[in-house]
């Protein structure tokens, strides 16, 4: 029998206490900058707070330098405290807070309860600190058969200015566990019941779950014939946030959803079938992204389309060389099973536009392992023709942490579209070079004419390989939830006059 799985896992509490002696922690976090002559310096409304616990707090500071990513644990009384290094002061940004305070978070998620951290010096960066440390605690034990201990109540110095922080950690533990699930317990359509489950809490959400009976009859090609060779057949989920009522063209964020992903005919070697569980990494962003988006309330109209489907060998699998009708009527010849993720994206970005009214997609996917030789673990490729959405796509991913590049939409590659394909309109696999502008261009033809973003996710939606490039906050081993918070603050951007 199958462990019950309710996503999604909780972060730890946050809670204001004014004074750390009171708060039931022996673990205080207390920001430290790099001062002259390699001497640590605690700013003075830490020094106050401090002193309530421990009452030698010179020597305290002695112990460190303050040097950025610093972590200098020293005993104190009955407390531990933890110097965090944040570099100069005049250097201190947004995304070194994350990712100091997401390092102390991951380091002692499992050794304490409860811990203290000090953000109130940090001023407008607060809130960074608070979401540091919730993204670095970060734990997912659903599936062992004992949970390790995890840090459960973070207390902070300040009464407020977090909630950002919260519903922010929130959405991006939801992408982390979808993206993560084993597809034995997470297959399509325990996916769609858990979600509709989930986001039932939220209001002005509404969960529809297009069967596979239903993808037959109303012709989504691309998603049945990839998801057609398992035994746990392929879904459509759409999620209507109506965050403006009935005024204004909807924006519709797109996620490729592949629970496994095999390969197909064209099966993969069996080192690289190891962590397809998280070829879902750009449906799982997408979700986290509207829970972001629907728990800050924003006053927007927002489709979120999850194809989900798993692609495995199997007397029912499509084949090279079936010739498949897209929801659209396209016509697309297949010449690699493996491009599968090209092929369910189409569907749903035809139906987001064509039925559901998008004047503008959004859309993410672990797409090629091409983006990967390009630009490594930690970066997603940027391909889009509006010089509008990419402005704002790689402006939030400057205020995120999560790194963007764009990319050319390279027009003379076009007539590979059509090259390859023998039987088709077009081939799903195309050139054998620049396959991730390939794998763009074929998207675009879906679009419409309308304006698409493809972000291609494949290196830092998976987090595989990584190593010491990874942000301090990124789970080791999993994936990270990339995209969620990138996505949500893009529609906050467009909302901005």
């Amino acid at each position: 029998m199958g462990c019950v799985l309710v996503l999604f896992t909780k972060p730890p509490r946050v809670e204001q206490c004014g004074d750390p002696s009171q708060c039931g922690s022996k673990l205080i976090v207390v920001p430290v900058f790099h001062g002259e002559n390699d001497v640590a310096v605690i700013p003075g409304k830490a020094v106050g707070l401090l002193e309530k616990t421990c009452k030698d707090v010179e020597s305290v500071r002695s112990a460190a330098q303050g040097k950025a990513g610093e972590i200098v644990e020293v005993p104190c009384g009955e407390a531990r405290i933890v110097l965090l290094g944040l570099g100069k002061q005049e250097d201190l940004n947004a995304s070194r807070v994350l990712r100091a305070y997401g390092k102390v978070g991951k380091q002692y998620a499992e050794k304490y309860e409860a811990l203290y951290a000090i953000v109130e010096p940090l001023g407008s960066k607060a809130g960074e600190a608070v979401l540091g440390l919730l993204l670095g605690a970060y734990r997912l034990d659903a599936f062992r058969s004992e949970r390790k201990g995890k840090l459960e109540r973070v207390l902070v110095d300040i009464a407020g200015g977090y909630e950002n922080a919260v519903i922010e950690a929130e959405g991006v533990y939801l992408a982390r566990d979808i993206a993560n699930a084993p597809p034995n317990e997470v297959y399509p359509e325990r996916l769609a019941e858990l979600l509709r489950d989930l986001f039932s809490r939220l209001e002005n959400v509404s969960v529809e779950v297009f069967d596979y009976k239903r993808l037959v009859d109303e012709g989504f090609g691309g998603i049945v014939n990839v998801g057609k060779g398992s035994t746990r057949k392929p879904v459509l989920i759409v999620f209507h946030y109506k965050g403006a009522g009935d005024t204004g063209k909807p924006i519709a964020l797109v996620g490729k959803t592949l629970v496994f992903d095999a390969g197909g005919i064209n099966l993969k070697p069996s080192h690289s079938i190891v962590g397809m569980r998280m070829d879902k990494a750009g449906g799982a962003a997408v979700a986290g992204a509207l829970w972001i988006i629907a728990r800050k309330k924003m006053p927007v109209n927002v489709e979120v389309l999850m194809p989900a489907a798993i692609n495995v060998p199997s007397g029912e699998s499509y084949l090279p060389s079936d010739v498949i009708r897209m929801w659209d009527g396209t016509r697309v010849e297949v010449t690699n099973t493996d491009a599968e993720g090209r092929l369910v994206l189409a569907d749903a970005i035809a139906y987001a536009v064509d039925k559901l009214g998008a004047e503008k997609v959004i859309e993410l996917s672990t797409l090629t392992g091409a983006i990967v030789v390009a630009l490594g673990p930690i970066v997603a490729g940027l391909f889009t023709r509006s010089k509008e959405l990419e402005e704002k796509v790689v402006s939030a991913s400057e205020e995120t942490d999560e790194k963007v590049w764009p990319m050319p939409m390279v027009d003379e590659y076009k007539p590979f579209l059509s090259k390859g394909a023998k039987l088709g309109d077009i081939d799903n696999a195309g050139m054998r070079w620049g396959g991730a502008i390939y794998a763009a261009l074929f998207l675009e033809k879906f679009a419409h004419g309308k304006d698409l973003v493809h972000l291609d996710i494949a290196g830092p939606g998976m987090g595989m390989d990584a190593g010491p490039s990874a942000p301090d906050y990124w789970p080791s081993g999993l994936a990270p939830g990339f995209g969620s918070r990138l996505v949500a603050r893009t529609v906050e951007k467009l909302l901005e006059k």
